[in-house]
């Protein structure tokens, strides 16, 4: 005998209501009474039903997926961003793909129209300069943009330069007249990934303190990047205060550590700022100032679903960051 594959009439006679009534369940559209619709997932959990995606897409024109295309899959960052629309966007029945942007292969793939990330309903791009990769090849796909700015296309955004000059102001507010000032960054590659995010704060930075008064200094992006960039500029302590700004909490944690391991006192010997305010950052008393990463994919999910209810103009929403203070 030949087992064959539940379908969605198996579900609504076991349900005892109608195909329709299952398909509003799928679909999450429509009026079904809190405890039917208990009742109908409850079956297609216990027989294994599996909804027929083609199906599904012509009768809805939608494949009730979404990709999320960003530069570093290893990145707390866009952990954390992933992670807030995969909530906000299951609770209407979609699935988010993530698709990390790692190498030139990759980058070369979603410059063509037909890229497997273009057959979901909508793309998601986090961090990406979409002005270099697309130019005037723009996709009939509805773009996105998070922790970016197009006028061509919805984004929601903070102003990089701004950030920097926070941090120059939150330094200088708490620096005498001798205190030395230092800028750790990372230098970021030459080409269509580059979003210039870095480069900004840096900018906003140094114009605010006095391209004269800051010391520049390239680290890694990565935990200890902070710490190795310390050791190579402070390798005895100075007499005079010092005030640094890294770019990043990654390279920011590993540079708290170094204070602490070498007994700096922060407010006297030293201050330290960074910027994300990833949950690192609170466990070791970092001073940072905090990206809306959580508000940035809240704001993403509604451009996408203002879209699906008819919206037609372009978006652009730039979001506030916010200086939190604490033991650095």
């Amino acid at each position: 005998m030949i087992n064959k594959e539940p379908t969605i009439k198996d579900v609504a006679r076991l349900a005892n209501v109608g195909i329709t009534t299952v398909s509003r369940v799928l679909n999450n559209s429509g009026k079904v009474h809190e405890k039917t619709r208990e009742k109908i997932l409850r079956i297609i959990e216990e027989i294994g039903y599996v909804p027929n995606m083609n199906a599904r897409f012509l009768s809805s024109k939608r494949s009730y997926s979404l990709s999320f295309v960003a530069p570093d899959v290893g990145t707390k960052f866009f952990g954390i961003m992933y992670t807030e629309m995969e909530k906000r966007l299951s609770l209407n029945n979609y699935r988010l793909i993530y698709f990390p942007l790692i190498d030139d292969f990759s980058l070369q793939m979603i410059k063509r129209k037909t890229d497997i990330i273009y057959h979901t309903d909508a793309v998601f791009l986090a961090s990406i300069p979409v002005k270099n990769i697309f130019k005037d090849k723009i996709p009939t796909k509805k773009l996105i943009l998070m922790d970016s700015k197009d006028e061509r296309f919805d984004s929601v955004y903070v102003d990089n330069y701004k950030i920097g000059q926070m941090a120059a102001k939150y330094l200088l507010k708490n620096s005498d007249k001798n205190t030395e000032f230092y800028l750790i960054t990372f230098k970021e590659f030459k080409n269509e990934f580059n979003s210039g995010v870095f480069e900004k704060r840096g900018q906003g930075f140094i114009d605010t303190i006095g391209k004269e008064k800051v010391k520049v200094f390239y680290g890694d992006l990565r935990w200890n990047g902070g710490y190795k960039a310390c050791e190579k500029l402070f390798k005895t302590k100075k007499e005079k205060k010092i005030a640094v700004f890294t770019i990043s909490d990654i390279i920011g944690y590993g540079a708290k550590i170094f204070f602490d391991k070498n007994e700096y006192i922060p407010n006297k010997d030293y201050n330290l700022i960074s910027t994300d305010d990833l949950p690192q950052s609170k466990i070791i008393g970092l001073t940072t100032i905090r990206q809306p990463i959580a508000m940035m994919a809240k704001q993403a999910c509604e451009l996408f679903f203002s879209h699906l209810n008819g919206r037609k103009e372009v978006e652009n929403i730039e979001l506030e960051s916010k200086l939190i203070k604490r033991e650095s």
